[in-house]
């Protein structure tokens, strides 16, 4: 049986954005490691980031709660934080918990980079 694997990535930036893979159950386990990297780039002065959600399985209210984190965060410094490329399970969670009416979703991280800021 192969067990899948969750982990925490920072992909290349594109376009000024800072690009995080989340790979996996992004759950409590995960979320520690999520935070760590928002704070970061956020301490390096990088407040544009793009949590790229494409290869997520599950999410829970634990990695919800560091994504609301780092949108406060980026906000604070005049940037922003995006999700791109949320499954259904994802999409759902975001859709019960109306986090998706305070962050912007795209369907690939490369959308996510390429459209301006709102």
């Amino acid at each position: 049986m192969l067990v899948p694997v969750s982990g925490v990535e920072l992909g290349e930036d594109h376009e000024g954005w800072a690009v995080v893979v989340l790979t996996g159950e992004a759950d409590l386990y995960l979320a520690p490691a999520l935070r760590e990297c928002v704070d970061a780039l956020v301490a390096e002065d990088r407040a544009r980031i793009v949590v790229d959600l494409e290869h997520v399985t599950f999410m829970d209210s634990s990695a919800l709660g560091v994504i609301v984190y780092g949108l406060r965060r980026t906000r604070t410094l005049g940037g922003a934080l995006r999700l791109a490329g949320p499954g259904a399970q994802v999409r759902r969670l975001l859709e019960l918990t109306r986090l998706g009416e305070a962050v912007e979703v795209f369907a690939d991280a490369a959308s996510a980079c390429r459209e301006p800021e709102r």
